[in-house]
């Protein structure tokens, strides 16, 4: 069989191509003598530089004529360890003839290929990732069982470098290959999320881009069962890590959640808009309104695509004859707005809406509301000549007559308040000064909410503002109205001014005596109601500075001494509760601390 051996060998690629099919008829009468007397040959030829790629050639022609009886004399010798360049370069192209021929010898090849994956020379890795590269995909569907089971194993290695090679190749087969995968995904998946509190970064890494490509082969209608999985796995993966500090392997781990949540909450929206707008009874577009609002909050930015259309159908459902509908539409609306990055379109038709609906307050409301939740979510985003028209439209609105229009029309100028030049928040706060002398008593309450709503969403400039000193003489005058609302609103509006200034500078408590001292003379009120949400308020500032020895109310003890003994007279049991609760937190009962004064 000598002059075979030089046939498969030649230089011509047709004579190497002919003796290849003559060694098919040679196998058929000499059976294994025919490979032990050739291949061997050619292995030895693959050592020497000057024959080693027409041996190479050779035996690709001898496989592709009786590859499974050829392959198991071939692969042990290719796959010695270490590996050199030119075996590794051999197995890829040995590969690509033995198509489906390679499933049984996985077990061979795979474990060298992804040890020289993680090789020191550079050379040596290049070449083995694309032989394993090349290995992933001429596997068929009879050998993705073997192929998947050889990667699992690689992936729970002890070597990290064998973990990472076998996520690599896990992303490569998914992403690349041709066959179905879908039945393999969930395993796949619970591994890789586990991978990705491995103690090796780089692990980490390949894992977290080998998971994105395994979900996005997954069809999207498959992903929402995926989603226990995964909540499985990451509960795993936790426990796996419990008592160590790993913040960014969790972030991780949370970013590959929301990565299939995301998928989940596109494939959900389509139908769920669809259905809204259809003639079903108002509890279903309630309900799925609901449901919207809470996936706008949980999708994020990946749902702007369908932006346009939510838009459409929230500012339609404002309009809706049922008040719950209304408003389950204008909070979905507030938050939607937060993904737009043009939000002056969307205010703009929303205040002329309110020019036309604030008389038929069954609209109204909802807009306010839906303006409410824009602003909010969105005020950053407005511009300046919008924001003015805002105010100017809702400065009207904050004497009312319905009690409703006037709360959200001083809840959206108290948001608005933050984005205001100094100029124009000084503007605003002389007119609620003004108002607050007016004889409508509307006039007056609409006035004391507003400022009670600037000291919630922007208490540093109202405090630093030159009509600061009118603004607490209306406060003080409020307490003293003869309607509950304003006295209630009054004090809701200085139990956020205290609480401001004490968790801007507590080392400053003694300052506050006047505002304290005011607070204090609501427990005199005639409403019980009144007295007791004044208690409440003495308890948020005791809360404050909790460890501060004193705490910062107990400057104050000659005042508020007195006080709490009038309450344990006090004939309405919610009061004398209130009291008790306030008084262990300002004494700091519960920590088993006595001052002595």
């Amino acid at each position: 069989m000598i002059n075979f051996d030089v046939n498969i060998c030649y230089s011509m690629p047709e004579v190497r191509e002919s003796a290849g099919l003559a060694f098919s008829t040679l196998y058929k009468s000499a059976g294994m003598q025919a490979i032990d007397e050739i291949v061997p040959t050619l292995l030895h030829a693959l050592e020497d530089d000057e024959t080693s790629d027409t041996a190479l050639d050779g035996l690709k022609q001898i496989l592709s004529v009786r590859t499974i009886a050829v392959l198991p004399h071939i692969f042990p010798k290719l796959v010695r360890l270490p590996l050199s360049a030119f075996n590794i370069h051999a197995l890829g192209a040995l590969a690509e003839v033995a198509g489906h021929g390679l499933n049984f010898h996985l077990g061979t090849i795979l474990p060298a290929l992804l040890s020289a994956m993680g090789a020191e020379d550079k050379d040596v890795q290049t070449l083995a990732k694309e032989a394993a590269e090349t290995v992933a995909l001429v596997i068929d569907e009879e050998g993705v069982e073997y192929l998947i089971a050889k990667l699992l194993k690689g992936a729970g290695d002890t070597l990290a470098s064998i973990r990472r090679s076998s996520s690599y190749l896990i992303g490569f087969f998914f992403k690349y290959s041709k066959l179905y995968m879908v039945e393999e995904a969930p395993n796949m998946i619970s591994t890789l999320i586990i991978l990705l509190s491995d103690s090796d970064s780089s692990t980490v890494e390949v894992a977290w881009e080998a998971l994105s490509r395994v979900i996005g082969s997954v069809p999207k209608e498959a992903l929402p069962s995926y989603i226990k999985l995964v909540r499985d796995a990451v509960s795993t993966s936790r426990d796996k890590e419990q008592g160590k500090r790993r913040e960014d392997q969790l972030s991780f781990q949370v970013s590959v959640s929301q990565k299939l949540f995301s998928h989940c909450f596109r494939y959900f929206f389509k139908p769920l808009i669809r259905i809204i707008g259809d003639r079903f009874p108002w509890q279903v577009k309630s309900a799925i309104l609901s449901t919207l609002s809470i996936l706008i909050g949980k999708g994020g930015m990946s749902l702007r695509p369908f932006l346009p259309q939510l838009q459409t159908t929230f500012i339609k459902c404002l309009q809706d004859s049922t008040r719950t509908v209304r408003t389950s539409a204008a909070f979905a609306l507030g938050k939607l707005s937060a993904l737009s990055t043009r939000v002056d379109p969307l205010v703009s038709d929303l205040l002329s809406s309110l020019q036309v609906w604030h008389q038929m307050l069954v609209f109204g409301e909802a807009i306010l509301t839906a303006l409410k939740g824009v602003l909010k979510h969105a005020g950053k985003s407005v511009s300046d000549p919008v924001r003015v028209r805002v105010f100017s439209q809702l400065k009207d609105l904050i004497h009312h007559d319905d009690d409703q229009v006037r709360i959200s029309a001083a809840s959206i100028l108290g948001i608005t308040s933050q984005y205001m030049e100094e100029h124009q928040l000084d503007d605003l706060l002389e007119l609620l000064s003004n108002l607050a002398s007016s004889p409508s008593w509307v006039s007056r309450h609409g006035s004391v909410l507003t400022i009670s709503s600037l000291l919630r969403h922007n208490p540093s400039s109202v405090v630093t503002s030159q009509m600061f000193p009118s603004i607490i003489h209306c406060l003080k005058d409020a307490l003293k109205d003869e309607k509950f609302p304003l006295r209630e609103t009054s004090r809701k509006a200085l139990g956020r001014l205290i609480l401001h200034q004490i968790q801007s500078d507590p080392s400053e408590a003694t300052a506050y005596v006047d505002i304290i001292s005011t607070i204090m003379s609501v427990l005199h009120d005639d409403s019980s109601e009144v007295r007791r949400r004044g208690l409440s308020a003495l308890k948020a500032v005791a809360k404050i500075c909790p460890h501060a020895s004193p705490p910062s109310i107990m400057v104050h003890v000659s005042i508020i001494g007195p006080a709490f003994a009038e309450c344990l007279k006090d004939s309405s049991t919610p009061v004398r509760l209130a009291k008790e609760r306030c008084a262990m937190h300002a004494f700091q009962m519960t920590k088993g601390i006595s001052f002595i004064y």
